[in-house]
């Protein structure tokens, strides 16, 4: 793992730690473990003295499972695999992670030293920027606003009037001429669209 981690250009110190295998930074740091000591240290509670030191010591502890047959037949019963890292989530607060192989552990562990101590190296958008609505998707937006529209029925005022200055223009008659408006709909469409051009005005 020390070649390899000095292959990704990783530099390393060695240390005694109070926890843990790689510390990254005073908050984060990692205990790596193969699928099988993981299962192992599982059955004999060795995982939850460790995890209990990493708690204590760190604000965010990791812990790293190298291998993916940690969920291999026999190997424990998956209710007691499932407490396990349920308790050490849910309970400890410290992240369960795994690592396809020994290569792929070590370019995670590459990775998040460099996001702890740099960050990403580039701010991320908080909000992505949204596509500009045509002038047809802006005016059926207004359509289906107005009182007692629904999308299908903005469609139909869309196709029949062209623009909402046309609908707001349009007479009591015209409007309840067609399908599916009364009286009382077109009189709280034709208010609404009259108030708002009034108000702009």
């Amino acid at each position: 793992m020390v070649a390899r981690l000095r292959g990704l250009g990783v530099q390393l110190a060695f240390k005694d730690l109070p926890a843990g295998d790689y510390h990254l930074s005073p908050r984060v740091a990692i205990e790596r473990k193969t699928a099988a000591d993981f299962t192992v240290s599982i059955l004999d509670r060795r995982l939850f003295r460790q995890a209990d030191r990493l708690a204590e010591a760190y604000e965010r502890p990791v812990i790293l499972v190298e291998g993916m047959d940690v969920h291999k037949p026999g190997r424990l019963h998956p209710n007691a695999l499932r407490g396990a890292i349920s308790y050490l989530v849910v309970l400890k607060g410290i992240a369960v992670i795994y690592a396809k192989d020994a290569e792929d552990a070590a370019c995670l562990i590459a990775t998040m030293a460099r996001h702890e101590q740099h960050g990403l190296g580039y701010e991320v958008p908080l909000r992505r920027k949204k596509k500009a609505l045509t002038v047809e998707q802006q005016r059926l937006r207004i359509f289906e606003s107005l009182p007692g529209v629904g999308p299908k029925m903005a469609k139909a005022l869309l196709a029949h009037f062209k623009t909402p200055q046309s609908l707001a223009n349009a007479s009591l008659v015209e409007l309840t001429a067609l399908p599916n408006i009364g009286q009382k709909r077109a009189t709280a469409i034709l208010g609404a669209l009259r108030q708002e051009t009034a108000e702009a005005n």
